[in-house]
């Protein structure tokens, strides 16, 4: 586990462990009536990314919770994500699936050029949960949409 160092004048001074985000976590702290309960799932994302060592451990427990849609978000995004970097998908992704389209997060327009746009540059996870996103959401090169970039970011 990683910790954090803290200088201190006291040489009894404790310093704070830090845990990674894990996916049981994150059912609690997804919950709808936060301003941004999209947050938390971004947050495993890059976690993940900059934390290699710590993805077995960061997915080895299944989420449950009241909220089957969440619980598909996430099995959709670590499913894609264990796709992208060789690591073992555990057994407990292939019991989330939704019935209806969802995407990752709740605020989504599910329609227009940018939902079908989406749906077109979507991991293959992402039709076996039927939770979607673009290779964007869990790409490792993040990049900005600026007017001068927006041509090549559609294309």
């Amino acid at each position: 586990m990683p910790v954090r160092i803290v200088k201190s004048s006291s040489s009894h001074s404790v310093a704070p462990v830090y845990r990674r985000v894990r996916a049981a976590d994150l059912p609690a702290i997804m919950t709808p009536g936060s301003p941004r309960p999209h947050v938390p799932l971004t947050l495993l994302i890059k976690e993940w990314d900059y934390f290699p060592e710590d993805r077995a451990f960061m997915i080895e427990d299944e989420p449950v919770g009241p909220d089957a849609d969440d619980l598909c978000r996430i099995a959709a995004v670590i499913h894609a994500l264990c796709e992208r970097d060789g690591v073992q998908i555990p057994d407990w992704i292939w019991e989330h699936r939704s019935v209806v389209p969802l995407a990752w997060d709740r605020s989504c327009v599910m329609e227009g050029f940018i939902w079908e746009r989406t749906v077109e540059h979507a991991p293959p996870a992402c039709e076996f949960h039927n939770v979607w996103f673009d290779y964007q959401f869990i790409s490792t090169e993040r990049r900005r949409v600026t007017k001068d970039n927006y041509m090549n970011f559609v294309q």
